[in-house]
């Protein structure tokens, strides 16, 4: 049974909001095609607005996604991954020869071919099987992995599939069009694929033929729409002009219809806004950055949509578009300096980025882009001349695009952002809420159906979990006894769930009311090495630190007396000879016993200052009071705290009795003097230089919004165990390090290199962001870094790479 320790009421934020999902499709020999095919799909869903395709090339178990699309994947944090279904219709766009094969084998006597095909075209390919996705995906992102509460691992049956001629299943709802209403998409079948799928990217896409008795309106794409179509795909925005939509409406609406259309309703009705409805976009703060990614590879096209879908604001560019012989390239280049002047902020530049072309053509476009405003001025108030503020053009690489944290969500419109108070009891574990929180319906389930599901984003201040597929929806959940109603994941940021009751559900009660936990790190960090199939246990080291944060009350207050100057009366109780005085006080067998007045010199403080540290340490029983005594038999001497002593006292080596009277303490005091003793385990801790992980770990702590610590654990695997000093989770990210008074991981039984290849095998087990190497030197010894990132790199199996971090002169 868990026994709370404390009690309140804490404030707690949630948002509700549609599923964030990705849509894994196999490329095959025409990736634009295939892509296309993704986009209409991923267009049907509710939230599909703000969903991402991803290509996995290759036909084995083994098949995986391009390792630069993985950080961006990441940090968008994905609910669900979904596959693509592929058709014998999309068979056979690859190979024509496959529809007359087909309806040779498959006709029934007295069929059309052309009813053969149509009754064969739709059935779905035989799937292959996604290991190896799953496999990075479980390493990168932590998804929904199914109803199983215990289970720790996203697996390859966890990516669902997501077939082209039938709705969508589950959580991922298909939004139809209302009766009185209608859906706009464009004709571009005479338009190069490259620049369709630029612009289905940018508007949705729909198949009329799957979606029957809704009401679609496709309006036919002239050359000369071209231009204005490529400005909006890549800006989001649509051009004043070079774009007759009124025309290109009346070509199709019944009879000869006066009205017009304009933009805006177009834009109110295409397939992505359709998906979109009855959410809202949530950017972060401050806005993310512009991402132009310029390549003509399928990877290149996902990364601008992840981009698009993180930041707002991400436009794929064709390389050959940007030709010197290209039609297009004064418009796509007039069109990027657009881009240019978004968001009137000068300090954040456009990022150019790609998969697939060299870095020398990034740093080349992005000159060239900044070219026409070198020099440029406009006049202020005053009237002088001040440079242009433009948003520069910068080269980077994949990977740092997704350093950026800003991130868009889809929301409820009304309800996206829900703050409470809730009863909260914090336990050894973690922190509990104690009550279902009081969360609206979504807005969406009264337009599209009750069976709707959405999203829940819980959030607990100063509590942010890491997100891993590790932490299983048991852990985040209170036990209750009966049925769990809820599916919960560690997301970033946030605990999610899904609304629908998966316990017992009724039409009054189909929503999921979990009571959700919060684990503390010492839970986190178990269940990261469950997971691995690893144990972890806090080592002596961890138990002393354990012990010393409890009695100060809280590891930042053992840590500010580490550092302040109560630090100096701390050492003083460290003897520096085994027997008598040593100036800061009197030693016993190698113990340092301490009296008031020599905590006043210590400190140069007056009398009754050092009374007050004195007894704020006495309260918190890090000192102990009483006498130095000696035994009138043996004459042994030691320090007898004040309750054990009365008009006589028992020596602790023969058990004689004495009496408390001249000769029992020092000879030339003529009454017995008070002394003080430190706690033992605090003793050892200082000993030990058990202090410069604490103090390692309380600088890590500094401007941070979430701290969860654990004292030093021992990781144990097949190769035996590994003690880590440091095992934090700050603001969502893992924590785990070497903290050291001197200036070397080498030890009695391991070398440099082996001692580093130990670390990272336990910063593997417990899936570390980054990897601190603290000690109180000012320096570590030459190459201890780099033999870290070796280990690193030629030991790191799955996930992300950590960072290799040094901190030097701890507790200075």
């Amino acid at each position: 049974m868990t026994v709370m320790n404390q009690l309140e009421y804490r404030p707690v934020g949630a948002r509700l909001r549609a599923p964030r999902f990705v849509l894994a499709y196999r490329p095959m020999a025409d990736w634009v095609y295939m892509a296309r095919c993704a986009v209409t799909q991923v267009s049907r869903v509710w939230g599909g607005s703000g969903a991402v395709i991803l290509p996995v090339p290759g036909e084995t178990e083994q098949a995986t996604t391009h390792s630069d699309l993985l950080p961006s994947l990441r940090n968008y944090d994905p609910d669900h991954v979904a596959a693509l279904v592929p058709t014998l219709a999309d068979a056979a766009h690859m190979d024509p020869t496959v529809r007359d094969r087909m309806v040779a084998q498959y006709a029934s006597p007295g069929e059309s071919s052309d009813a053969t095909w149509n009754r064969l075209s739709s059935l779905s390919l035989q799937m292959p099987r996604w290991e190896g996705l799953a496999g990075q995906l479980d390493g990168w992102c932590s998804p929904f992995k199914g109803v199983r509460q215990n289970k720790q691992r996203f697996e390859a049956h966890d990516v669902r599939n997501l077939g082209q001629e039938h709705d969508s299943r589950g959580s991922l709802a298909t939004v139809p069009v209302p009766p009185n209403d209608r859906m706009f998409t464009l004709d571009l079948s005479g338009v190069d694929p490259m620049i369709a799928l630029m612009v289905e990217t940018r508007l949705g896409s729909a198949d009329a033929a799957a979606r029957p008795g809704e009401s679609i309106m496709r309006l036919p794409v002239e050359d000369e729409d071209l231009p204005a179509l490529i400005h909006l795909a890549i800006t989001g925005k649509p051009r004043a002009t070079g774009w007759d939509l009124g025309r290109r409406f009346r070509t199709v609406a019944e009879g000869d219809s006066p009205q017009e259309l304009t933009v805006d309703e177009f834009m109110a009705a295409t397939p992505f806004a359709h998906a979109g409805r009855w959410t809202t976009q949530l950017s972060s703060y401050p806005p993310g950055p512009v991402v132009c990614v310029v390549g003509e590879t399928a990877e290149d096209h996902a990364l601008a949509m992840l981009c698009d879908r993180l930041y707002g604001h991400g436009a794929w560019i064709p390389t050959r578009m940007l030709a010197d012989d290209s039609p297009y390239r004064r418009v796509i280049k007039n069109t990027l300096h657009t881009l240019q002047t978004f968001h009137g902020d000068g300090d954040l530049p456009v990022l150019v980025t790609s998969v697939s072309e060299p870095q020398e053509v990034l740093e080349a476009l992005a000159a060239d882009l900044n070219r026409p405003f070198a020099g440029m001025t406009m006049q202020v108030d005053d009237g002088s001349p001040v440079p242009l503020e433009i948003r520069k053009a910068q080269a980077v690489s994949p990977s740092a695009v997704a350093k950026h944290d800003a991130m868009s969500l889809l929301a409820d419109p009304t309800s996206y952002q829900l703050r409470q108070s809730a009863p909260a009891g914090q336990e050894a574990s973690g922190v509990s809420i104690l009550a279902p929180l009081q969360l609206p319906e979504a807005e969406a389930a009264t337009h599209i159906g009750p069976e709707l599901h959405w999203y829940v984003d819980v959030w607990l201040p100063r509590h942010t979990l890491p997100a891993r597929t590790a932490l299983s929806s048991a852990c985040l959940t209170q036990e209750t006894g009966g049925l769990p109603d809820a599916v919960v994941r560690a997301a970033r940021h946030s605990v999610t769930f899904i609304s629908a009751n998966m316990g017992f559900a009724t039409p009054n009660a189909r929503h999921a009311r979990p009571l959700l936990h919060f684990p503390s790190a010492d839970e986190v960090f178990e269940e990261l090495a469950r997971a691995r199939g690893v144990t972890v246990g806090r080592s002596d080291a961890g138990r002393r630190a354990a012990i010393a944060a409890e009695m100060w009350g809280s590891p930042e207050a053992l840590a500010a007396d580490l550092t302040g100057p109560v630090r100096k009366v701390l050492n003083s109780f460290l003897a520096p000879k085994r027997d008598g005085d040593y100036g800061a006080g009197y030693a016993v067998r190698g113990d340092g016993y301490v009296a008031l007045e020599d905590i006043k010199k210590t400190l140069d403080i007056d009398i009754f200052e050092a009374r007050d540290l004195t007894d704020r340490l006495l309260d918190v029983n890090v000192l102990s009071r009483g006498l130095l005594l000696n035994c009138a038999r043996c004459h042994f001497e030691a320090f007898y705290r004040i309750e054990l002593v009365g008009s006589t006292f028992d020596c602790e080596a023969c058990g004689h009795t004495s009496g408390v009277t001249r000769g029992r303490w020092y000879s030339k005091d003529p009454e017995p003097h008070w002394y003080y003793a430190i706690d033992q385990v605090v003793r050892n801790l200082l000993r030990s230089n058990g202090d410069v992980p604490m103090l390692a770990a309380h600088q890590l702590r500094r401007n941070a919004s979430s701290v969860l610590w654990s004292p030093e654990l021992e990781v144990t695997d097949s190769d035996g165990s590994i003690e880590i000093d440091l095992c934090m989770v700050i603001d969502g990210r893992i924590f785990v390090g070497e903290a050291k008074s001197n200036n070397t991981l080498k030890g009695k039984k391991y070398g440099t290199q082996e001692s580093a290849a130990r670390l990272v095998r336990a910063a593997q087990h417990l899936s570390a962001d980054e990897i601190i190497l603290a000690t109180s030197a000012n320096a570590w010894a030459r190459d201890t870094r780099a033999a870290v990132v070796r280990a690193v790199e030629d030991g790191w199996r799955s996930g992300p790479r950590p960072a290799v971090t040094e901190m030097l002169s701890v507790g200075e």
